[in-house]
């Protein structure tokens, strides 16, 4: 159980829902998309806003206005309201419940620590973190698992800490974060800026070579040994920091990759790019013996590239997976961003090509690669997660401390910096400091 500093208090506890009677009785089943995450950690995000104003302006002035406007949100996005549960009648198939009175847990804090130390880029202990991070009830004992967990931490006259967790298996960061628009518009007074509601149809969702069976087998016998793994990727040393590419450092590692990858096919874009950037910079960190084997996972949107398609506002998980696999003398190199692009760039192909191949070997991949510490990815500048706005502002730092159960790196869009993009890491400080190095060096040669 996480220990709380005494500078830490937890004000208020409740819950919110949808407005009563608005939604019916509802239950989603959950796809073979969604069954990857079924026992994967819990997605979390925390938003740090300037707001300086005291706590009690913010329990009269605005918790009301913040509660009233997610209940709105949740009358549209309510699975995430509800629980994951075996479906009736069934211990292999699941869905999402909602019934009347399910409700989201919603918790008040407040903190007396040092809100511009905390919501800074450069590396934080990652304990410092945790308690600013909303937490999933436990399950319940007949297996029925809450979707979310919201958490507000006031720093008195400073700022405040907005945290949303939401359990992988209800949907991916493309849905959570299309949730968290349509709440901050329906906060900030700008309604009619919320994106459209999303889409619960589940009829063009493929199961192929019965992946969902194959992904429940395998995912719950070895569902002790993932807890295992999410606590062996984060030690108790861990800190959390954020680096930068800003839109003169893409174009110039586009151009340095395009120079020496001998394919008038090849392109490189600014995806291909950070991931390439941040994935030789995380080897050279590691130290790996030059003939190992280093791996790289990293998603792909399927809902365009199905057929048929699903659309933009599918509601659920529509996320395939892309492998790259080099040995660690190849990243290393002085060509090392180069090769690592081209790996990438291939992989994505093959993804455009079909996006589902081998789909239901997925688990078995990404098993069989776990314990390998490979580079793996979460969120998208695409998301546009510093367009979060309450009525508070843009938010001055968002982190996503989920990453370290998954030994991933996020990703968003730069908050200041137009065309760049923000790499989130939680490694140890020994780690970090070389991770550090390397990306500042790296840049350096490119000047």
């Amino acid at each position: 159980m996480l220990s709380l500093p005494t500078e830490f208090r937890v004000l208020e506890t409740s819950h919110v829902a949808p407005p009563p009677g608005s939604v019916p009785e509802s239950s989603l089943p959950l796809t073979f998309f969604d069954m990857i995450c079924l026992y994967a950690g819990p997605v979390q995000r925390v938003f740090f806003y300037s707001f300086p104003y005291s706590t009690s302006h913010f329990i009269d002035s605005h918790l009301s206005t913040l509660k009233s406007a997610l209940s709105l949100a949740l009358q549209d996005f309510y699975p995430l309201a509800g629980k994951i549960r075996p479906t009736h009648g069934s211990h292999s198939q699941f869905e999402i419940r909602y019934a009347e009175g399910d409700a989201v847990p919603f918790a008040v804090a407040e903190h007396d620590g040092d809100f511009d130390d905390l919501s800074r880029s450069n590396p934080r202990e990652y304990t410092r973190i945790q308690p600013l991070i909303a937490q999933l009830p436990e399950p319940t004992d007949d297996g029925q698992r809450p979707v979310m967990a919201v958490q507000v931490t006031l720093f008195p006259n400073r700022g405040l800490a907005l945290s949303v967790t939401v359990h992988h298996s209800a949907c991916d960061g493309s849905s959570s974060t299309r949730f968290l628009s349509s709440w901050a518009c329906r906060a900030s007074g700008c309604e009619k800026e919320a994106p459209a509601p999303p889409s619960f149809d589940r009829s063009s969702v493929p199961d192929l070579n019965d992946a969902y069976s194959k992904f429940f087998s395998s995912l719950a016998a070895d569902a002790q040994n993932m807890e295992s793994m999410m606590v062996q990727f984060s030690p108790p040393n861990a800190v959390i920091g954020t680096v930068t590419l800003t839109a003169d450092d893409l174009r110039k590692l586009k151009e340095m990759v395009s120079s020496k990858v001998n394919n008038s096919a090849f392109r490189c874009s600014n995806i291909v790019a950070t991931y390439a950037y941040a994935w030789v910079s995380l080897v050279k960190a590691r130290g790996h013996n030059a003939d190992t084997t280093v791996h790289m996972a990293f998603p792909g949107n399927c809902r365009e590239r199905i057929q048929p398609p699903l659309p933009a506002e599918y509601f659920g998980n529509c996320i395939g997976g892309n492998f790259a696999h080099a040995k660690a003398i190849d990243l290393a190199g002085e060509d090392g961003v180069a090769a690592a692009a081209r790996l990438i760039g291939e992989a994505i192909e093959q993804f455009k090509e079909d996006p589902l191949k081998d789909a239901d070997k997925w688990p078995e991949n990404y098993q069989a690669l776990a314990l390998q510490r490979p580079l793996s990815v979460a969120g998208s500048p695409g998301f546009k997660v510093y367009d979060v706005d309450f009525g508070w502002g843009r938010p001055v730092k968002v982190d996503m401390p989920s990453i370290t159960w998954a030994g991933a790196i996020s990703l968003s869009e730069s908050r200041d910096e137009s065309g760049g993009v923000e790499i989130g890491l939680v490694a140890t400080k020994t780690e970090m400091d070389e991770f550090l190095a390397h990306f500042s060096n790296g840049l350096k040669l490119l000047q």
